[in-house]
């Protein structure tokens, strides 16, 4: 007993002079000693932890006079709406306020946020897991949710319809007060390609019985645009006007349409073009494309009317612009830092390339681009646009970034 006491005292008097040791000559005399301790534990403290905002169904993100994204961050003019995955997003006018209404990719939850204040409200509370793609009516109150059953590759297509609280608050439950009620409706058929069209209009196609089809968001009223052997299209629609595309790869010829809805005729305006994507105005008079040639990716818009070209510099897919409807002729664009190879766009939509983009504003009636906005070197991120949106009034551009499915907004001033 003697001998293991002994030997107690003479493994801590070790101790002590080895730490008394490393105070005295070994640490780094600028930290504090007791943050030198603590960074040697294996999980650190959690008093230095510093809280995050919590999601309730209403809340302000800060309530600092500057604002900041919901992580904290000045949104600048540049700013992260979801750092969570979203499946698809809208942009709404309400009164005075502008509004991102968007689908939790995880849960299929509908959220709110206000792009002046960064409020954030929960929409819907139903829990619609692995929520893949998302197509709102332009008012917002309806969605197509597409996901894959039960971890096939069987896609399911879910229309929900959505109608806005009362007024009145529940005493026992004021959150409730903020959720929409939803009613749903299972979409029939092998749909591939879907677009949201004006109004209540939905397009898709449908692959099983080889056609075009326009109904509305719940399905009622469908109405065959086109029948084709062919299947496997790609949809582009603003304002009135509706392109049909074949799917884009840059070791095959691809051609675009503009389809007749009353009629159901097929006009040929670009093609035969490999890796051919397209982009066209409201009015349906301007188109952007963009194609492989000679192993190098271009851009050019073309006027449909005078058949007039004019080349997009830097080049980009047409998938990362939008049109201005209040000003002819502007285009948005986001633009790889790097110009994109030959085998694009096949490898961007597998996801095995991304892009590091910087966002351009183009006008095709002078033939002048500026910059809007450099991700990587203001936020020292890289940002691959994936379904560019403008607001109403033009003054906000949301978008997908599509390296982590974030949602984002970039304030726009005049132009």
């Amino acid at each position: 007993m003697k001998k293991i006491l002994i030997i107690l005292i003479a493994v801590i008097s070790i101790t002590l002079v080895a730490f008394f040791g490393w105070y005295l000559f070994l640490r780094d005399p600028d930290i504090p000693a007791g943050e030198t301790i603590r960074n040697i534990l294996p999980f650190g403290s959690g008093g230095d932890v510093a809280s995050r905002p919590t999601t309730n169904n209403s809340q302000p993100t800060t309530d600092l006079t500057e604002p900041v994204d919901e992580f904290g961050n000045p949104t600048a003019t540049l700013f992260r709406l979801s750092n969570t995955p979203v499946a698809g997003a809208v942009v709404l006018d309400r009164g005075n306020q502008t509004i991102v209404r968007y689908v939790d990719r995880a849960t299929g939850h509908i959220y709110d946020t206000d792009l002046e204040t960064l409020e954030k409200t929960k929409v819907t509370n139903n829990t619609l897991p692995k929520i893949y793609e998302a197509y709102f009516r332009p008012d917002g109150n309806a969605v197509l949710l597409r996901s894959l059953k039960d971890n096939s590759d069987v896609i399911e297509n879910l229309s929900l319809t959505l109608t806005p609280p009362k007024a009145t608050v529940s005493t026992s439950s004021p959150q409730a007060s903020t959720l929409y009620a939803v009613s749903s409706t299972a979409l029939r058929g092998d749909i591939s390609a879907v677009v949201a069209g004006s109004g209540n209009t939905l397009i898709y196609v449908l692959r099983d019985n080889s056609s075009i089809v326009s109904s509305t968001f719940n399905g009622t009223g469908a109405k065959t645009l086109l029948t084709s052997p062919f299947t496997d299209w790609r949809l582009n629609t603003a304002g009135n006007s509706l392109i049909a595309y074949t799917k884009a790869s840059a070791d095959a010829p691809g051609y675009a349409y503009a389809l007749n809805t009353s009629n159901g005729v097929l006009t040929k305006i670009l093609g035969p073009l490999n890796g051919l994507t397209t982009t066209q105005n409201s009015l349906g008079n301007r188109i952007l494309y963009s194609y492989v040639e000679d192993n190098k990716m271009r851009s050019f818009t073309k006027n449909l009317t005078s058949s007039a070209l004019s080349e997009i510099s830097p080049t980009t897919l047409a998938e990362k612009c939008i049109w201005s409807i209040k000003k002819a002729g502007i285009l948005f664009c986001a633009a790889p830092a790097d110009a994109p190879g030959a085998l694009e766009p096949d490898l961007w939509y597998r996801g095995a390339t991304h892009f590091s983009d910087r966002i351009w504003l183009f006008d095709t009636n002078t033939d002048i681009a500026r910059v809007l906005a450099e991700p990587k070197q203001s936020l020292r991120i890289d940002i691959d646009v994936f379904e560019p949106k403008l607001s109403p009034d033009e003054d906000y551009l949301i978008f997908i970034n599509k390296t982590d499915l974030s949602l984002w907004a970039l304030r726009l001033e005049a132009f």
